[in-house]
């Protein structure tokens, strides 16, 4: 598909740039007279070639018969003559121009005067640019403006026809694209509709299913401070400050700083009872806190 686009694409653009039939320029192997040079561009012409004739000089003309302008206009209809900017055409461009079929000026070409020996050898005129030019010379852009035949050389007629085919050619490449664009779309449609139905093995899973966290265990107790068993008299005194290890007991309503002495056992909450003693070193002000005496549960109790 792809192939056939560019070739269309190619042929389009071909048909585009090569003319409508042969067209052949003027060259200088045609003489340098003028009945030579005519002969020669009408051979052409009889081919059924266009010719095309620039002048870049004036032209002479010499011929010593009259020249049958209406035999000529009707075998020269495929010749072009072009007078570019700044030339004069001398007679045998004037004249040449009169027998041209396609007769291009540009408006800054000087066409001069047909002079009274060039019109015996025309014969009568039989066209208003014969007529106009029996009086004087007049200039390119006088001819047009005048309408007497001629078309301007590189004028808005040109341009317009440039201008219609590139308009032409953009058409003609904006439909070759679009139509490549839908083929390359159409073509991976298929492809897409065949994987889908086709999805293949399911893919494994990814994500691990949820699970209970289980709850964070409790800390450890305290571990206080292992003092061994207790020594001297104990008293009741009431937890203030929770003993992790160290805390606040009140005692005779006084707080004194306190250690729970059994890393084995959970620490009393503040409130609770406990038997205090002093420690063992003579010079600490902390207390050694140890759980109630049974005693203390009974008396509490009752």
């Amino acid at each position: 598909m792809r192939r056939t686009l560019c070739t269309a694409l190619l042929f389009g653009l071909l048909i585009a740039v090569i003319p409508a039939g042969p067209v052949a320029a003027a060259g200088a192997d045609c003489g340098k007279d003028f009945p030579a040079r005519l002969g020669c561009w009408q051979d052409a012409l009889d081919d059924g070639a266009e010719v095309t004739v620039t002048l870049d000089r004036p032209l002479v003309f010499d011929v010593g018969r009259k020249v049958d302008q209406a035999a000529f206009r009707r075998d020269l209809k495929n010749l072009r003559v072009q007078v570019p900017a700044g030339v004069r055409t001398g007679q045998g461009g004037t004249v040449l121009l009169l027998l041209a079929g396609h007769a291009l000026v540009h408006r800054d070409a000087r066409i001069d005067r047909l002079e009274t020996r060039t019109l015996n050898q025309l014969g009568a005129c039989a066209s208003d640019l014969c007529t106009a030019l029996k009086n004087s010379s007049l200039t390119g852009g006088q001819l047009i403006d005048k309408k007497l035949g001629v078309t301007e050389l590189g004028g808005h007629k040109s341009t317009d026809r440039t201008r219609l085919l590139l308009y032409a050619l953009t058409a003609v490449l904006v439909l070759l694209l679009l139509g490549l664009f839908l083929a390359v779309r159409r073509s991976r449609n298929p492809a897409a509709a065949a994987v889908a139905a086709n999805p293949g093995p399911e893919p494994a899973e990814t994500t691990a299913r949820l699970r209970p966290v289980p709850p964070a265990p409790a800390p450890p107790p305290s571990p206080g401070r292992r003092v061994g068993p207790r020594t001297g008299p104990s008293r009741t005194a009431v937890v203030r400050t929770a003993l992790h290890p160290q805390g606040y007991v009140e005692l005779d309503h006084v707080l004194y700083r306190a250690v729970w002495a059994e890393p084995d056992r959970t620490p009393p909450e503040p409130g609770a009872y406990v038997e205090v003693t002093d420690a063992r070193e003579p010079d600490s002000d902390v207390l050694y806190a140890f759980p109630p005496a049974a005693r203390h549960h009974a008396r509490g109790s009752s």
